[in-house]
């Protein structure tokens, strides 16, 4: 049902790179919860004002996420940024260190997308209920980065 929440997008596509962004509805739809957990702060109730100020913490959280992953073949470098209440975390993965951009099935009929390394965890892009959007984004990628594209929808997904 939520499965647009937190979803990739790709923002800028040339022949050598490509970006990736969290959609805004994603930061639409936390500062919307933050402004309901507000209206539950004026509610004179004690339960209330515990519900509002946990549901303004998620909303915020929501609203300040930011996620940009840059495949750029020029550099030969995988560039990785990710933004939770401002703290920021950068990482630079050189793209020899990626084997392949996968599209899996996974329990309860949930696709997901993912970049596996040769070296370290696999880098997790996006969830759907449709393999389309999913493969749509990992097709971009394995033509940027020139990886190999594997779609397997009998596999469970490696995060499982």
């Amino acid at each position: 049902m939520l499965d647009w929440l937190g979803s990739v997008q790709v923002r800028k596509r040339t022949p050598t790179r490509v970006e990736l962004d969290l959609t805004r509805a994603t930061q639409w739809t936390g500062w919307a919860i933050a402004g309901a957990g507000g209206w539950l702060l004026t509610i004179g109730h004690l339960w209330a004002h515990l519900l509002g100020v946990a549901v303004i913490g998620v909303g915020v959280l929501l609203a300040t996420l930011q996620r940009k992953l840059v495949f750029d073949r020029d550099d030969g470098l995988l560039r990785s940024e990710q933004r939770i209440f401002g703290v920021r975390r950068r990482a630079a993965i050189p793209l020899f260190h990626l084997k392949a951009v996968v599209v899996s099935a996974r329990r309860g009929g949930i696709y997901v997308a993912y970049v596996e390394r040769r070296i370290g965890g696999t880098i997790h892009l996006d969830e759907a209920r449709r393999p389309a959007p999913l493969l749509k984004l990992a097709e971009a990628i394995s033509d940027v980065a020139e990886l190999r594209l594997e779609y397997d929808a009998t596999r469970i997904a490696a995060s499982d």
